[in-house]
């Protein structure tokens, strides 16, 4: 009987012990197993994030916070920029509509007022003149609606004079300077917010404005750009709320004739074009989340699809580098991000991102080949914050 209690004893202490020892092992696998996965979830933390090229830094605001404003770089290197909504004085939709103009000089990094516009306006045409002037015409004021006034900011008096009006009232329009000094405007819309198909060019040497050729399509809010060989490409546009157009044509300025050219993939409203420096044009994004480009060669008279950008792109801005290389800015949806098109590759890439998300800035290359961003729609409000981007 001893014998039998011995033993059942002795099977106890060696059962416990076995179970004890089990556990031990079994947390001690757990803890094990918890480190290394803690271990892991560090390094995936730690890992390096992937850092974009070239870096958006802040540089002075600008005096008023604008939207649908201009910018010209001017021949002595600093930036004009005129017009535009605003903050300030209640006036029309809530905001302020400015007559005023202001200089950025990258040298001091201070912005300037300069002269007093004849009108309040914002959605207007301009350009920088053989002689250094800047022209502008047309454009939205203090009624809402287009206007055909036109002048002249002089750089040596820094002052604005009227010159004679356009024919007729046209906003939500570009102009180009053509190779003669002249400046075509053509489209736009009307005082009934009505679509245009006539165009006119200004002579600054007669003060005359002249009736051309009109346009195959009524267009407003499409591109205006100047070809090599001093023809100008226009493309797309439409009403804000659509249809908008596929439709491209050229004009010929010596032969006051337009022409249609084959029509873009897709149709485009607020969207960007830019000469390219082998003479094809970049045609980027537009309204209804585009997130394509494709280029338009006048020689071949084609159109060929680029690889989609990253983000879908409207109300932007393209600026073209030194080295030829095509730079985008943000964009409707509070877009903070840019990207880079090489032509030599046909590549993206995406670059650093703004400080400020924005849409309906201006942006502009420098002397140096520093790119300024300037005001625009930010996530609250109109900006008058300014950036500089560098490679």
């Amino acid at each position: 009987m001893k014998i039998l209690l011995l033993a059942v004893l002795l099977c106890s202490i060696l059962a416990f012990n076995y179970s004890c020892s089990s556990s031990t092992e079994t947390d001690e696998e757990t803890q094990t197993q918890t480190q290394k996965q803690e271990e892991q979830v560090a390094t995936d933390d730690t890992e390096p994030a992937v850092i974009s090229p070239g870096e958006f830094t802040r540089v002075t605001d600008m005096k008023n916070a604008r939207i649908q404003h201009s910018g010209i770089v001017l021949n002595d290197g600093r930036l004009l920029v005129m017009g535009g909504k605003g903050l300030g004085e209640k006036t029309s939709h809530n905001t302020y509509i400015f007559d005023t103009a202001e200089i950025y000089d990258p040298v001091t990094d201070t912005w300037e007022f300069t002269g007093v516009m004849a009108i309040n306006r914002y959605a207007f045409a301009s350009g920088l003149l053989p002689d250094g002037r800047v022209i502008l015409a047309g454009g939205r004021g203090i009624l809402t609606h287009a206007y055909p006034d036109a002048e002249i900011w002089d750089a040596s008096s820094g002052k604005f004079s009227s010159i004679a009006p356009m024919l007729i009232p046209r906003d939500e329009v570009q102009g180009v300077v053509l190779n003669d000094g002249r400046f075509l405007v053509p489209g736009g819309t009307n005082v009934n917010f009505g679509l245009h198909k006539t165009a006119e060019i200004y002579d600054p040497a007669t003060d005359i404005w002249t009736e051309v050729a009109s346009m195959t399509d009524k267009r407003a809010t499409h591109t205006v750009t100047l070809l090599q060989d001093g023809r100008v490409l226009v493309t797309g546009g439409g009403k804000q709320d659509g249809p908008y157009l596929k439709a491209a044509e050229i004009y010929d300025p010596s032969a006051d004739t337009w022409t249609s050219t084959a029509p873009m993939a897709i149709s485009r409203h607020s969207h960007s074009a830019t000469l390219l420096h082998d003479g094809r044009v970049l045609v980027v994004g537009g309204r209804g989340k585009r997130n394509n480009a494709e280029i338009y060669d006048p020689s071949a008279d084609t159109w060929t699809r680029t690889p989609d950008l990253t983000d879908p792109r409207a109300e932007h801005t393209a600026v073209i580098t030194s080295d030829g290389k095509v730079i985008v800015v943000g964009g409707m949806g509070n877009r903070s991000s840019s990207e880079l098109y090489d032509p030599d590759t046909d590549t993206w890439t995406v670059l650093a991102n703004m400080l400020e998300p924005r849409f309906r800035h201006v942006s502009a290359v420098l002397n140096d080949g520093t790119i300024i961003v300037a005001g625009g729609n930010g996530k609250e409000m109109i900006l008058a914050e300014v950036e500089k981007f560098t490679r």
